[in-house]
C-alpha cells in the first residue's frame, strides 16, 4: 500500500507540473496574440475582446467536450488524449499560427474593409484549434486524479494552473519580448506543448505512435529555432520585434537608409544628407525653422529625424521627444542615424497622454509641438480625441500634426476628426504634402491650428459628432468601407 500510496503522489506531483506548464501557454497566447494584431489595427478594446472571447470559447467549448469523455475513466485513454492534443496543438502554433497570423489579418481587412470581420474570423482560424485542444489538458488531468481526497487534489490542480497562466502573462510581455522578442516568445509556447507530450509519452507508453513522433518533431523544430542565431542579410543592419515594435533598418538601391516599423516606412534618411526625405517631415521642419521656436516638445520619436535635424539649428534650445519604447534611442544611434543625439535632445520615455497630462500640472508651456503618433491603419485612438487636443492646445499655442487619413477627408472617420480639431483649435489648417492622384488612396496630412500660406482651412461641412474619451467610434469608422 505504501508503494502504491508513493506513485500515487509521484503521479500527482507530476500532474501538478504539467497543469502548471500547460497554462503558461494559455495566457501567453492571448498576449501574444494581442500583440501581433497591435501593428496593423492597434491596441484596442475592440480588437482585444474579440480575441479574448475566441480564446474563452475555445476553454469553454474543451471543458464542455472533456465532459462527455470523461465518462471513460480508462486512464490509459486519457494520457493518450492529452498527449495527442498537446502535441497537435503545439504544431499548429508552431507551423502555422504564428507564420500566418499578421498575413491573414492584413489580407482580410484588404478584401473586406471590415474590422470587426476580419478580426473575428482570422482569430477563429488561428486559435480555436489550439486553444480547444490544449484546454482538454487540465480537465482531464483531474480525471487522474481520482482517489481519496479528490476534491483536494482537484482544487491544488486549479491553483497551479491559475498560477501558471498569471506567471506566463507577466513573463511573456516584460521579459521574453524584450529579450528573445515577439516570434521566439511564441515558439516557447510550442516547446512547453511539445515537451509536456513528450514526458507524459515517456512515463506511460512502452510503443511509439504518431502523437510521440509529431511531439518530438516540433520540440527539435521549436529549440532550433529559439536557440539559432538568426543570420540576416547583408542589406539589413539591423531586426527585432519587441512589446511595441517588428523593426527592421536597411538601406536599399537608393542609397537611403530605411526603418521599417511594423512593416510600413515609419522613417528613413538619404545618406547623401543625413537628412530625412518623408515629405510630413520637411514640411513640419520647414514651418519650425521659419517661426525660429526655441522649445520643443515632438510626441512619439518617429526615430529622431526631425528632432536630430532640428538639433543643429542654433536658436533651438531643447526638444524634448517622448515615446514609450527606451530602445528607440539606442537603435537611432546604433543602427539607424548612426550618431550620438544632440545634447539638446531629451528623451523622455513614458505614454504621450501621461506626459501632456504631467506637464500641465508643472505648468510648462512650449513654443510649439508636434504630433506624429499616427500611423497608417493603426491610429491610437486615445490620441484623436477631443481632451487630447484641448490639452495640447493649453501646453501650446502652436500645434502640428501629421495624421495619416483619406486624401479627400470626405469619410466619417476624417470629418469627425476634423470636428473634433476645430472644436478644441477653434481653427484647423491643413496640407497634403503627397499629393497622391489616386482618389482612395491615404496620404500625409499637416495639420496645424496656425494659419500658414497654402494651407487649406477646415470649414465645417457637416454635423456629425466629435471624438470624445467617452464616447467616439474611431475603431469602428476606420475601416468603413468607403
Amino acid at each position: 500500500m505504501k508503494i502504491i500510496s508513493n506513485n500515487k503522489l509521484k503521479m500527482a506531483f507530476l500532474i501538478y507540473i504539467i497543469s502548471f506548464l500547460e497554462w503558461f501557454t494559455t495566457l501567453s497566447i492571448e498576449i501574444i496574440a494581442i500583440r501581433n494584431f497591435t501593428p496593423i489595427v492597434w491596441t484596442n478594446s475592440i480588437s482585444t475582446s474579440i480575441i479574448l472571447w475566441v480564446i474563452l470559447l475555445a476553454l469553454s467549448y474543451g471543458y464542455y467536450i472533456w465532459g462527455k469523455n470523461s465518462k471513460n475513466k480508462d486512464k490509459d485513454n486519457i494520457k493518450n488524449k492529452i498527449v495527442f492534443n498537446l502535441a497537435v496543438a503545439s504544431a499548429y502554433y508552431f507551423f502555422f499560427t504564428f507564420i500566418v497570423d499578421i498575413y491573414i489579418l492584413e489580407l482580410l481587412i484588404e478584401k473586406t474593409w471590415s474590422y470587426f470581420w476580419s478580426i473575428l474570423i482570422s482569430s477563429f482560424f488561428l486559435f480555436f484549434i489550439p486553444v480547444f485542444l490544449a484546454s482538454q489538458t487540465i480537465p482531464l488531468l483531474s480525471e487522474l486524479l481520482k482517489w481519496d481526497n479528490t476534491w483536494e487534489k482537484i482544487w491544488k490542480l486549479l491553483f497551479f494552473s491559475t498560477i501558471g497562466s498569471f506567471l506566463w502573462s507577466v513573463v511573456t510581455s516584460t521579459i521574453l519580448f524584450s529579450y528573445i522578442w515577439v516570434e521566439k516568445s511564441a515558439s516557447i509556447n510550442s516547446i512547453i506543448l511539445s515537451f509536456i507530450a513528450i514526458i507524459l509519452s515517456l512515463i506511460n507508453f512502452k510503443k511509439i505512435n504518431f502523437s510521440i513522433i509529431l511531439a518530438m518533431i516540433v520540440l527539435s523544430f521549436s529549440c532550433t529555432f529559439v536557440f539559432a542565431k538568426e543570420v540576416l542579410k547583408s542589406s539589413i543592419l539591423f531586426k527585432e520585434a519587441n512589446s511595441y515594435h517588428n523593426i527592421i533598418v536597411f538601406n536599399d538601391e537608393n542609397n537611403r537608409r530605411i526603418l521599417l516599423q511594423n512593416m510600413w516606412y515609419a522613417s528613413g534618411i538619404d545618406l547623401n544628407t543625413n537628412e530625412s526625405f518623408f515629405k510630413y517631415i520637411i514640411e513640419i521642419k520647414k514651418n519650425l525653422i521659419k517661426e525660429k521656436y526655441e522649445n520643443i516638445a515632438i510626441i512619439w520619436a518617429a526615430w529622431f529625424t526631425l528632432p536630430n535635424e532640428l538639433s543643429k539649428e542654433n536658436f533651438v534650445k531643447n526638444i524634448d521627444v517622448v515615446d514609450v519604447d527606451s530602445s528607440l534611442k539606442e537603435i537611432a544611434e546604433n543602427y539607424f542615424l548612426k550618431k550620438d543625439l544632440s545634447e539638446k535632445i531629451n528623451f523622455i520615455v513614458t505614454p504621450s497622454r501621461f506626459f501632456i497630462t504631467d506637464s500641465l500640472k508643472q505648468n510648462k508651456k512650449y513654443d510649439a509641438i508636434v504630433i506624429d503618433v499616427y500611423v497608417w491603419n493603426s491610429l491610437s485612438a486615445q490620441n484623436l480625441t477631443l481632451e487630447f487636443f484641448e490639452w495640447l492646445r493649453k501646453l501650446s499655442d502652436n500645434i502640428y500634426i501629421n495624421m495619416i487619413t483619406d486624401n479627400k477627408l470626405d469619410s466619417d472617420f476624417s470629418l469627425k476628426l476634423l470636428n473634433t480639431m476645430e472644436k478644441a483649435f477653434s481653427e484647423v489648417y491643413y496640407k497634403d504634402v503627397n499629393q497622391y492622384s489616386a482618389e482612395t488612396i491615404k496620404t500625409n496630412f499637416v495639420m496645424t491650428n496656425k494659419k500658414i500660406d497654402w494651407y487649406k482651412k477646415y470649414i465645417k461641412q457637416n454635423d456629425l459628432w466629435i471624438y470624445t474619451d467617452d464616447k467616439n467610434s474611431i475603431e469602428i469608422d476606420l475601416f468603413k468601407n468607403k
